[in-house]
């Protein structure tokens, strides 16, 4: 009997189709207190401190026929808006008529501006240079300290565009906390493509999506580096379920694992020194462990158990993996050298797999079957206290942690086929990202540019 037989064996077949696949496959201040000084806010806000900010349409020197200027300022409200921390305006005449007033008068009437918000006022130019190049210049004014909080000024291609409007939000966000954003950061993950599923990366928010292979056949389980431009994925483009690396800045692949049968649910250490993944051989799904190029290999399970989809913890020293030798599908953990106890993590929920660690490492995400459906939960590592994140009578599944802890993408077919949505991390703010023919597939999060 062949790997895939086994599998129908011993799973449920109301559960088959998810596991085939996987086996195949926190006002934070009122203001600044020195318009100088970096001041770096709390992480743990308010819900009912926001910080208020206004982003009327930028100008733009000559005929706009692109609507660049509002466009960048949408960019960047969106932005905004995502991290929770900020409440933009969505007074867009009061915007208008104000930013008229100040064209007039040459400055900025900060007592006007404060009639519409509290806080900041985010003011933007965008041109093109002599030599073809676009120019965005932006300033954030302190509506409280009536300064110049940060004043930016980039260029770059025209393709370039919305990366250097989500260039502003993430340094914006950092002259005021201290925290990485996640404007520029970005996601891969799988859609069909005439019928095969081949491997995407697109922005965090859902733009820009374009395919990187072209295999097809089946590309499966993208996993991002962390620390470079590497992705990780399963293809069948050889016939067999192989696990792979691609180079996004060289254009270039190269094997991981190529053993006769399953190389599957590969994901990148914290470092990107080491690669934990599935290899089924003789008849049984183990996790094994090899460096980043593929050698070294170290398997860390033995058991007659079905074992896959590891999930590095964040400091490298634990492995979440999913086994069934307690007789269903549950998250398990185990020390990242394979030694010592194999511990169980998940109670509740008859199928749990597709375990996420947190960046801060407290929680582990996963998918549960719930009712008859798959929902995003998440699980306290240390006291094992659960958190259901989705509900509704749809599938929920494959989450994947945004760099900062704040969000989760996860893929559901609420809207009637699997699309890639996004989250707060504590399960508000659900909203769809990709609405591709191909639909959206196991996302996976990118890390935050240096």
């Amino acid at each position: 009997m062949n790997n895939m037989s086994k599998c129908k064996v011993r799973f449920p077949s109301l559960l088959r189709q998810v596991f085939v696949c996987l086996s195949l496959a926190v006002f934070l201040c009122a203001s600044v207190a020195n318009a100088g000084m970096d001041v770096h806010l709390r992480t743990k806000r308010l819900e009912s401190k926001l910080i208020e900010v206004a982003v009327p349409w930028f100008s733009f020197r000559g005929a706009d026929v692109e609507e660049m200027g509002r466009r960048a300022a949408r960019v960047i409200t969106n932005d905004l808006k995502f991290t929770t921390y900020f409440k933009p305006s969505e007074n867009y005449d009061f915007m208008w008529q104000a930013s008229k007033h100040d064209e007039k008068s040459g400055s900025i009437d900060f007592k006007e501006w404060r009639t519409i918000v509290s806080n900041f006022v985010v003011k933007g130019a965008v041109s093109m240079k002599p030599d073809g190049l676009l120019l965005m210049e932006i300033t954030a004014y302190d509506l409280q300290m009536k300064s110049v909080f940060l004043s930016k000024k980039y260029e770059g291609k025209r393709s370039m565009f919305r990366q250097m409007a989500h260039q502003f939000s993430d340094d914006f966000f950092n002259r005021l906390t201290g925290e990485h954003g996640v404007a520029r950061t970005k996601m891969a993950f799988v859609s069909k493509v005439k019928g095969r599923k081949e491997l995407f990366v697109m922005d965090y928010d859902g733009f820009s999506p374009r395919s990187i292979t072209n295999d097809r056949s089946l590309v499966l389980l993208p996993d991002w580096n962390a620390k470079r431009n590497l992705i990780l994925f399963t293809t069948y483009r050889y016939r067999n379920p192989d696990l792979y690396a691609l180079d996004l800045k060289a254009g270039i692949r190269y094997p991981i694992s190529r053993r006769v049968g399953l190389n599957a649910t590969g994901e990148w250490s914290p470092d990107g020194t080491r690669v934990a993944f599935s290899i089924s051989r003789k008849g049984n799904t183990e996790i094994y462990v090899s460096d980043a190029d593929g050698s070294h290999l170290r398997r860390l399970t033995a058991s007659r158990a079905i074992e896959t989809s590891p999930a590095w913890s964040p400091d490298g020293k634990k492995i979440a993996f999913t086994s069934d030798r307690s007789g269903s599908p549950q998250i398990y953990m185990m020390n990242a050298d394979g030694t010592g106890k194999k511990k169980r993590v998940t109670y509740s929920g008859s199928y749990n797999d597709g375990a996420a660690w947190s960046p801060k490492g407290d929680f582990i995400a996963y998918s549960s079957l719930i009712g008859g459906r798959f929902n995003i939960a998440m699980v306290h590592v240390s006291n094992k206290s659960v958190i259901q994140l989705t509900y509704g009578g749809y599938t929920n599944e494959s989450p994947s942690w945004s760099p900062t802890g704040g969000h989760i993408a996860f893929t559901s077919n609420r809207s009637g086929q699997k699309q890639i949505f996004i989250m707060n991390a504590n399960g508000s703010s659900q909203k769809q990202i990709t609405f591709l023919q191909g639909g959206g597939y196991s996302p996976s999060w990118g890390p935050s540019p240096e």
